[in-house]
């Protein structure tokens, strides 16, 4: 479900954590790819709640998540539709689910549910008032399609909110940080490499109405790393330390030369030396309604 925002593996979310993230209250340190996926999880959220915002998630709304992972997205919702709305979360890996269930339970989110399935063939509970989608796209060997299909389980007049990595368009910085130039430079190629749809953010629009949705509105965004220990920085070298076996595979990069343990230490000094800011994700979030009478 939700691949990782650069990883090739399904629903993991370019989230790997060591120790720069403090332990989940529900997770506790048993999973570092659980914890990878809630770091990058809380870069992104109050940019994917714009999103839904901006797609007029309301109280009382019935809404279905695809691709959950551990539940992120299917929360902000939950907070959006309130105790008389209902958000059901839909992914493949069973372990992702079972945190998710275990974190709505310790938020006491009775609204909110989860099921595991794949995302190919949804479970028909349908239809819903809206349907969100986070980093699923861009995974997908055909987006077109796999809107098509979600949209079959939208209510005429229902909203389909969708987020995604503008790739092409991320690493910019200011003013130009040499080692953050190197890192985009291995970590574009492996991308596309793996048949990562680097340009799906700046492709929603398109994609939306050719799957047969009316598109509304939509919104680009991005959070800065403007210290070293922030998150957007912390999650872009994680992000590097997953991608890592993909670079030495493909021939992008070697690992002496990236030397993982160290390059976070290396961007902090490059930041503090050029006072510099870095953006180390763009995000595009596209919203539409499926046509009909209402």
């Amino acid at each position: 479900m939700r691949p990782c925002a650069l990883s090739p593996t399904p629903e993991s979310h370019m989230h790997v954590e060591e120790t720069v993230t403090p332990a989940d209250p529900v997770l506790g340190h048993e999973d570092r790819e659980l914890h990878r996926l809630m770091l990058l999880a809380q870069v992104y959220a109050p940019l994917t709640e714009g999103v839904l915002r901006g797609a007029g998630l309301k109280p009382g709304m019935r809404v279905l998540d695809v691709g959950c992972g551990v539940g992120d997205v299917s929360f902000l919702a939950a907070e959006l539709v309130g105790p008389t709305g209902q958000v059901v979360g839909v992914d493949r890996e069973a372990r992702f689910l079972t945190w998710a269930q275990r974190r709505a339970e310790a938020q006491g989110l009775a609204h909110v549910r989860f099921r595991q399935s794949s995302l190919e063939s949804l479970p028909v509970e349908g239809p819903f008032d809206a349907i969100v989608c986070r980093l699923v796209l861009m995974f997908q060997p055909d987006p077109i399609s796999f809107v098509r299909r979600m949209a079959e389980h939208l209510r005429p007049g229902g909203v389909m909110a969708l987020h995604e990595l503008e790739l092409a368009a991320m690493g910019l910085a200011h003013p130009k940080l040499p080692l953050f130039s190197r890192i985009w430079g291995w970590m574009l190629p492996t991308c596309e490499r793996l048949g990562i749809k680097v340009h799906m953010g700046m492709e929603l629009v398109s994609t939306l109405r050719r799957a047969g949705l009316v598109v509304d509105d939509g919104v680009i965004g991005g959070r800065l790393g403007v210290t070293a220990d922030a998150e957007p920085t912390q999650a872009l070298v994680e992000t590097v330390r997953t991608l890592l076996p993909h670079m030495e595979r493909l021939g992008v990069a070697l690992a002496m030369e990236v030397d993982i343990d160290t390059l976070a230490a290396r961007l902090t000094a490059e930041l503090r030396a050029h006072g510099g800011v870095l953006v180390p994700s763009l995000m595009v979030g596209a919203w539409g309604h499926r046509p009909g009478p209402v």
